[in-house]
């Protein structure tokens, strides 16, 4: 449609540029001039209505505008030029005659005239086939599949990252969602019981929701089950058609609860070709007031589960660096994905070709029946 205004406003500035050089204008000129004046505007209409339904309606067939000339001509043809093709009588003494311009006489005159002009124009829009668009974006036929694993024990609760480490683990796992917008990703919470708290889901939406109401205590607080996580999120993954799938644990400690074991687990995922990356969160001993006397991260457990799986171990020692680690694995897990929608055309030109008609019928009748013209 842009094409076509751009046209008609050329054509336009064309006949206008002609009739200012011209030196003298004629009824032609004016009747150009009409004509590109009328394609202009009404292209205008349609470019509007396109950009205001939000993409959501165009015209298939723009280049039907162009016979706008043929209802422009009948009006013309009844007005400006009406009396080149009306029959003259010679009555004497016409010049005694007073000329009647009452409402009734312009309604008579002109109504049949602006029907059948108005039923050739929503005929030409109804021929440029105006229709409703909806376009459905589909989701990706394979991607990454991630199960992001949280820490919920009583120790997430230390200070030693800004606001605390539990927030702090929200806030970036929360930004990693943000930015995987083609993949599948689920939740599970952790301390002495493990607990799948939303499946693998494209709607991140939804996601986020789930991981912003997480609190420390929505399990038993007081012992970490690092295997048995493990175990809920390899099972969870296990019959996944993805390309590839990868579990990020995140913990501030080390396990000790759970009926399995974290090295178990381990092997097992590695045999569903699931990669883990392992996430310790804790500052060094005495490194800040709220660092603890001795270590509390057993890195050598976290390596090896890492290393089992062909993932890698991140230690962070604070948020700064906590976003850091997520980033990092936001490069390394790319995913490439290429856009794609379908597109569901629905035809409505019949609104406009009934009024068409029935602005055409009330024309005939009112013409033949009740706007009856005599000589």
């Amino acid at each position: 449609m842009i094409y076509f205004f751009l046209i008609s406003v050329g054509l336009l500035l064309l006949a206008l540029g002609v009739n200012f050089f011209s030196k003298q204008s004629s009824k032609a000129m004016a009747v150009l001039l009409a004509c590109f004046s009328t394609l202009a505007l009404v292209s205008l209409a349609g470019l509007l209505f396109e950009r205001l339904s939000g993409g959501q309606a165009e015209f298939l067939h723009p280049w039907a505008f162009l016979l706008l000339v043929f209802p422009l001509a009948v009006f013309l043809a009844q007005t400006v030029f009406r009396g080149a093709f009306a029959r003259r009588i010679a009555y004497p003494m016409t010049h005694l005659m007073v000329e009647q311009s009452s409402l009734w006489v312009l309604f008579t005159r002109w109504l049949p005239t602006l029907l059948y002009t108005a039923s050739l124009l929503l005929m030409v829009v109804a021929l440029a086939r105006p229709v409703r668009v909806d376009r459905t974006v589909l989701p990706p036929t394979e991607g990454i599949d991630i199960i992001l694993l949280m820490d919920v024990s009583a120790s997430m609760q230390k200070q030693d990252f800004y606001p605390n480490r539990f927030i702090a683990a929200q806030q970036t796992a929360s930004r990693f969602i943000s930015k995987r917008f083609n993949d599948r990703i689920g939740l599970v919470v952790f301390a002495k019981q493990a607990m799948l708290q939303a499946p693998l889901t494209l709607d991140h939406e939804a996601l986020q929701e789930y991981l912003s109401t997480l609190f420390l205590g929505i399990v038993d607080p007081n012992y970490t089950a690092i295997g048995d996580a493990l175990g809920v999120a390899a099972n969870h993954l296990k019959d996944s058609k993805a390309k590839s799938k990868i579990i990020i644990l995140l913990t501030d400690g080390d396990s000790n609860a759970g009926t399995i074991s974290p090295q178990l687990a381990a092997k097992a995922a590695a045999a569903y070709g699931i990669r883990i990356y392992t996430i310790g969160t804790a500052s060094a001993p005495g490194e800040t007031l709220y660092s603890s006397a001795e270590d509390e991260i057993n890195e050598g457990l976290m390596m090896e589960i890492a290393d089992a799986t062909g993932g890698k171990f991140y230690r962070a020692k604070n948020e700064a660096e906590l976003a850091q680690i997520y980033d990092t694995i936001n490069e390394l897990e790319k995913t490439t994905f290429t856009a794609s929608s379908t597109v569901d055309r629905s035809d409505y030109y019949h609104p406009f070709l009934l009024l068409a008609l029935a602005c055409a019928l009330a024309a005939f009748v009112l013409e033949k029946l009740f706007l009856i013209k005599v000589p």
